[in-house]
């Protein structure tokens, strides 16, 4: 029981290319059922890790790496499919990248990663509410999609200014 968190973070890794293969074909529809399958995954198993005290240290990796390779994937798809939010694309793929190198650097001075603050689950929750409407409901207004962008947009670059001293906190730890 206690390895059902992984079991569904490795589920979102696998759904992840149905995702891009619905996408590429312009069924959005079928691409968005299964963001949310994956997003819905994403809630359970942090949810069950939690709760029960499964968490592991594969799960502290392989959560965030389902997390931020779902993330470019529905990002790269809005980039090409939504031409006209490309800027704001530009700033959730940024964050994404700050995020994954901070990481990276972290693990590669030995730093356990912490879990996930509370203002990284908000903007993370926001982005799939996002790819969620917009590809379940092609007919939102522009009006509605643009807000739902630019406030993923918003959350991501708080997300990421809330991050950076953190992440310098544990490099200055992980020095001494």
């Amino acid at each position: 029981m206690r390895h059902i968190p992984n079991i569904l973070s490795a589920l979102r890794l696998v759904l992840l290319p149905v995702f891009l293969y619905f996408a590429s074909q312009g069924q959005f529809v079928t691409a968005g059922v299964l963001i949310t399958v994956i997003s819905l995954t994403d809630l359970l198993d942090g949810y069950l890790a939690r709760r029960n005290h499964w968490v592991s240290q594969l799960g502290k990796v392989l959560d965030p790496l389902a997390d931020k390779l779902t993330q470019i994937s529905v990002i790269i798809v809005f980039f090409l499919h939504l031409p006209q939010y490309r800027w704001i694309f530009w700033v959730l793929l940024g964050k994404e990248t700050v995020m994954l190198i901070g990481a990276a650097i972290l693990l590669h001075q030995g730093v356990k990663l912490p879990g996930a603050a509370m203002w990284g689950k908000v903007a993370t929750a926001l982005f799939y509410l996002t790819a969620v409407l917009v590809l379940l409901f092609p007919a939102l207004p522009a009006v509605l999609v643009t807000a739902l962008f630019i406030a993923s947009a918003v959350t991501a670059v708080v997300s990421v200014a809330l991050y950076v001293p953190q992440y310098i906190r544990y490099r200055r730890t992980a020095a001494h």
